[in-house]
């Protein structure tokens, strides 16, 4: 038994007699957490705590999705055991998607023309570098490298290669992918000629993330929250990565698992256990502390 001990405790996530007919302790509350090293554990499952805790959560009134930078399919794998009642941010903010009506209600593209130069430019300049480019509803690869194979398997989906000039547009996103000790220079560069244009952040030291400025997990969330009808003092936000950060900053508490990136606990309100440890389960118990409610 750890000192985490009582965070899988099942009968702490189902509901109660008593409640029936009462306000839930969470009305007007929302969750919106990161998935890969918050939500999901290192092996990228979701774990039966993180499940009861989530079902607890909106059983007692609160709104709980996701903001993730992965793609909608990538996902919509997690569905059938991921239960959420609130739109999810993805493509790191780039759309903000309804899986209950099927359909995007919030999207920010890519200009057609600047993202085709850009994308020509980069692969160009940077022969090493993998090319991934997502649409709202499909991902190509415009070309191919190690770090690129490994993600799509990581990901479970088909890793589809085409030539540039033949993905359909309009774009979302685009991951560039390279070996850490390469990736300095391709960021300074892009930074320095197109920084004004995009908003551009490392996900991890392999990935270097493009989207239109403007489009990032933060902005993702208070578009949920608008959707809504959220208060963002009531807002509560997970995650372990850089491009988390903004939305860490946009939340009224906002919580890192001990896994995370320093820069990332060093914005966190709160650290919380490592992701193999039910991380959102253990957050959802600091938010029973601050709407103690009727229970």
């Amino acid at each position: 038994m750890g000192r985490f001990d009582g965070v899988m405790i099942s009968s702490q996530y189902m509901p109660k007699e008593s409640d029936e007919g009462k306000m839930g302790r969470f009305d007007g509350v929302m969750i919106l957490t990161d998935m890969d090293g918050t939500l999901l554990n290192s092996q990228r499952q979701l774990s039966r705590g993180n499940q009861e805790a989530a079902r607890y959560f909106m059983e007692q009134g609160g709104l709980f999705s996701v903001a993730t930078g992965r793609a909608k399919r990538a996902m919509e794998y997690f569905m059938p055991e991921l239960a959420i009642n609130a739109p999810a941010v993805l493509f790191n903010g780039s759309v903000v998607y309804d899986f209950e009506k099927n359909a995007p209600v919030w999207e920010k593209p890519l200009e057609e023309k600047t993202a085709w130069d850009f994308a020509r430019d980069m692969m160009e300049r940077f022969p090493f570098l993998g090319f991934e480019v997502f649409l709202a509803d499909g991902e190509f690869v415009a070309r191919s490298n190690p770090i690129t194979e490994k993600h799509f398997v990581s990901i479970r989906l088909p890793l589809v290669e085409r030539p540039l000039e033949k993905i359909p547009q309009p774009w979302v996103k685009f991951n560039l992918t390279g070996e850490p000790e390469k990736m300095g220079p391709v960021a300074e560069y892009a930074q320095k000629k197109y920084g004004e244009e995009y908003f551009m952040q490392f996900s991890s030291p392999y990935f270097y993330e493009v989207m239109a400025k403007g489009a990032n997990k933060g902005t993702g969330a208070q578009t949920v929250c608008r959707i809504k009808g959220i208060d963002k003092g009531h807002l509560y936000t997970l995650g372990d990565n850089l491009n988390d950060k903004e939305l860490m900053e946009c939340a009224a508490l906002s919580f890192a698992p001990e896994n995370a990136a320093p820069a990332i606990q060093e914005i966190a309100g709160r650290i919380l256990p490592h992701c193999d440890n039910d991380t959102l389960a253990a957050a959802v118990q600091v938010l029973e502390g601050i709407y103690p409610g009727n229970l």
